[in-house]
């Protein structure tokens, strides 16, 4: 086992809350590792298998900046809630999520084209989704000046979210600290746990740690991906693993929850 033993011991005893356990996991660099290309991500079959086992015996969620058809495409496992789009999209019905907006396509595609034609024959990639459009520099940093200058006036309703050599625009309201709300409110946990790696799961890291200060059962926990971890991150957490970590410690508290085999 690579978990260190004083994790262990939180894990241990999440698993050992008397009610419910939520666990609410980002997507990409937390359950997927990063790739150049979005496109190209993939949750590795042993991380899907341990997913599949905790959602046998927790409630376990994705909460993603991806839309949910494609959150759903990645993450084929029973059992398993998502709310995508940071907080905009969700497998369930939640009074905490906006409603959608009717004219967001619309207001998304004309920034997506006008940001295309202005950066027309560099390395930007933009990936359009349901309810966001993200601007990936990943291929070439540089453009990170001239990109969040581009986007410094959004049209009305947009918010810029900044991530890991990515800046994404989406629409005002939500968040990831709304979509942790949104699973409490729905499966009313005794017990806790939020992974994230970007700047954009910081407020869901805070939003468990703030369940923690108040008395719950709680752990907020920052996953790694060496030098492009933001600092953020690792602050908002109450500890931090290794992304290739998480596959262990998602089997680790499927093995507590089931208990000890039979005789």
């Amino acid at each position: 086992m690579t978990l260190d033993a004083a994790l262990a011991g939180r894990l241990r005893a999440l698993a050992r809350a008397p009610g419910p356990l939520l666990v609410a996991s980002d997507l990409d660099g937390t359950l997927a590792p990063i790739v150049p290309r979005p496109e190209d991500a993939r949750i590795p079959p042993a991380t899907l298998a341990a997913l599949e086992r905790l959602a046998g015996v927790a409630r376990v969620a994705i909460v993603t900046g991806r839309d949910l058809a494609t959150a759903r495409a990645l993450a084929p496992v029973a059992g398993l809630e998502f709310v995508a789009s940071h907080g905009h999209e969700a497998s369930f019905e939640a009074a905490a999520l906006p409603d959608p907006d009717p004219a967001l396509p619309a207001r998304l595609e004309a920034l997506a084209r006008t940001i295309e034609a202005r950066f027309a024959g560099t390395a930007l990639r933009i990936e359009r989704k349901a309810r966001s459009v993200a601007f990936h520099y990943r291929a070439d940093p540089a453009l990170a000046g001239p990109l969040r200058e581009a986007l410094a006036a959004l049209p009305a309703g947009l918010r810029l979210q900044a991530g890991r050599l990515v800046l994404e625009a989406l629409p005002a309201g939500a968040g990831k600290d709304v979509a942790l709300a949104a699973l409490v409110e729905r499966f009313r946990p005794q017990a806790v746990l939020a992974l994230g790696d970007d700047l954009t799961d910081v407020a869901m890291l805070e939003a468990a740690r703030a369940l923690e200060s108040e008395g719950a059962q709680a752990l907020a926990l920052a996953v790694a991906g060496g030098a492009e971890t933001p600092a953020e991150v690792v602050a908002a957490a109450g500890a931090v693993v290794e992304q290739g970590q998480v596959v262990e410690l998602l089997a680790f508290l499927a093995d507590e929850l089931a208990g000890p085999p039979p005789p």
